[in-house]
């Protein structure tokens, strides 16, 4: 009796090849939709996560992040909160300010980290109070990494601090996929538009 040689034929070989190659097909535009949006959840996610961070430490010091002191009129507080990860690129004048360019120059830029976390501002010798009813008592989150795209996130911060009251609404931002800001930072809080593919939480 002749044995059957074990193994596959050519032609099977071939429609599994095919099947498989059909799922693919199939399968792999969910799969990238699905990893898209993913990660447009996470950035959503860790905006609120910021922006809830900077409303514990409002609640616990009785006033936003800022330079030096507890004077919304000596004219040197805070432009930009940001974080780790990589300057993102912007569509404009008003947009570049949300990467500390338009006149919100490094020098008033901060980092999350150094307010959040540490208690540590740039100008360290202001450090916010331990001791009394107004006091940080942070850390106030673990931790403030780059976006699900490699960028920073911001916060205009300025806008809780201009002399004669607010009227701009402010926030948590990410770039979003395009890695761009297109949202304009000093827009009414009424009527605060969202542009582009931009990711942000208010908080005001």
């Amino acid at each position: 009796m002749k044995e059957r040689n074990s193994g596959f034929t050519l032609v099977e070989v071939v429609v599994v090849l095919a099947v498989v190659a059909i799922l693919a097909a199939i399968l792999t535009p969910n799969i990238v939709k699905n990893i898209k949006d993913s990660k447009i959840a996470r950035a959503a996610n860790e905006t609120q996560v910021i922006a809830g961070a900077l409303a514990s430490f409002y609640k616990d010091l009785g006033r936003w992040p800022t330079s030096r002191g507890n004077n919304a009129n000596n004219n040197d507080f805070l432009y930009l909160l940001v974080g780790d990860g990589t300057v993102p690129g912007n569509s404009g004048a008003n947009s570049q300010q949300w990467r500390g360019g338009g006149g919100w120059g490094g020098a008033r830029m901060d980092t999350f980290v150094n307010h959040l976390i540490e208690n540590d501002p740039k100008d360290a010798a202001n450090n916010y109070p331990v001791t009394g009813d107004l006091k940080w008592a942070g850390p106030y989150i673990i931790k403030v990494k780059a976006d699900p795209w490699g960028n920073h996130y911001s916060c205009n911060i300025a806008y809780t601090w201009f002399a004669g009251g607010n009227t701009n609404g402010v926030g948590v931002l990410s770039a979003g996929p395009d890695r761009t800001f297109n949202t304009r930072v000093n827009q009414p809080m009424a009527t605060f538009t969202v542009l582009g593919d931009d990711i942000i939480t208010r908080i005001q």
